[in-house]
């Protein structure tokens, strides 16, 4: 794009200036199918849900645990910083703790970690899955951030991500591909294809792995898109961080106020996305999200939200679970199917709740 049409653009409030908002509609109409469904486990900090042969496990800070058919959690170890992703296959669990890396528990290759100077570049680890039984892709949100960090990292307008194949017999890592705006989901599709969730430029991509050729086959998301885990019938399950709305969608647009209130307003302040809020007195708020005799409406602005969308095979939406803003299964980073039903954890929320019979049929 050329100088003269950005400096257009800018001046209309179109294209990369625009501070419209795409609509929940079609597949992703709001519904309360996530606010209704029971709670399976409850679980400070819940994330990173992934299903094996001894049960599901997830992450609660710093501690993987292991579910059990009844939600009764197990701690099955304790690492120095945050679970910040979980991928098991083939009695393979890779682990990603943020700041420290990526180790592979159990199986063929028990105890590998990336070697060589490029390990080093992991130090956000927000996504991995297993290629085959020899290889890991691995997801880096960013080259200078923690992944605790990743509100710091939207609202600094940040495109310093990449995503990396782990030759597990050899630790060599190869990049795949950089530039990219916080990737916080990788999906395989049986071939070289792969997809990868880009959450600040609100959309999916397809990768091959043999050409390194890059498309988007998921634009303009009405939020931040997060991890993908597979589906019943060679479909996805899509999680988001939140929504967005048009008062961050301006914020970002406006350089002079943005870093502002980065440097001198607390983070938990912020006017930018959350994985929970209606906590704190002090959070920011627009008109729409004050009670109404003490009655949130669920359609206010929100800055938090719940979101797991059905896709396809290539990543059309199908149908969607929400918590809309007067909910509290909000922050949902991740989903796995366990038989018919879906379980969806709530970061925001502390708590994985169980959509049931979601992976059989049943569409919200």
């Amino acid at each position: 794009m050329s100088a003269v049409s950005r400096l257009f653009d800018r001046f209309l409030g179109r294209g990369d200036w625009a501070v419209t908002v795409p609509t929940l509609d079609g597949p992703l109409l709001p519904n309360q199918g996530l606010e209704e469904a029971p709670t399976f486990a409850s679980l400070p900090e819940a994330d990173n849900l992934v299903r094996t042969e001894k049960g599901i496990l997830a992450s609660s800070a710093n501690r993987l645990m292991r579910l059990g058919a009844d939600g009764q959690a197990e701690v099955l170890q304790e690492f120095s910083g945050e679970i910040t992703a979980l991928a098991h296959a083939r009695g393979m669990t890779a682990v990603a703790v943020d700041g420290k890396g990526v180790t592979i528990r159990g199986g063929l290759h028990d105890g590998r970690e990336p070697t060589g100077d490029e390990a080093r570049r992991l130090s956000c680890v927000t996504a991995l899955t297993f290629l085959d039984s020899n290889s890991l892709l691995i997801a880096n949100g960013s080259a200078s951030l923690p992944a605790s960090g990743w509100r710091r990292d939207l609202m600094e307008k940040n495109a310093s991500g990449s995503l990396w194949r782990l030759d597990l017999k050899s630790g060599r890592l190869e990049l795949v591909r950089d530039g990219l705006a916080w990737p916080a989901g990788i999906a395989t599709t049986g071939s070289n294809r792969i997809y990868v969730t880009e959450a600040w430029r609100h959309r999916v991509l397809a990768i091959d792995l043999a050409t390194r050729a890059t498309a988007p086959v998921l634009e303009h998301l009405p939020a931040y898109p997060a991890r993908i885990a597979p589906a019943f019938n060679a479909g996805y399950w899509l999680s988001f961080y939140s929504v967005r709305n048009q008062l961050v969608e301006f914020i970002l647009r406006e350089d002079g106020y943005r870093k502002r209130m980065l440097a001198e307003v607390p983070e938990a302040y912020w006017v930018a996305p959350s994985l929970h809020s209606w906590r704190d007195y002090r959070e920011p708020m627009q008109g729409s999200q004050l009670k109404q005799m003490n009655v949130l409406k669920p359609y206010a602005v929100t800055r938090s939200y719940g979101l797991v969308v059905h896709c396809d095979q290539n990543m059309k939406p199908l149908s969607s679970f929400h918590s809309r803003a007067d909910g509290k299964v909000h922050g949902t980073l991740s989903a796995c199917e366990t038989g018919d039903d879906l379980l969806v954890a709530s970061r925001g929320g502390s708590r994985i709740v169980r959509v049931a019979a979601a992976a059989s049929g049943k569409r919200g």
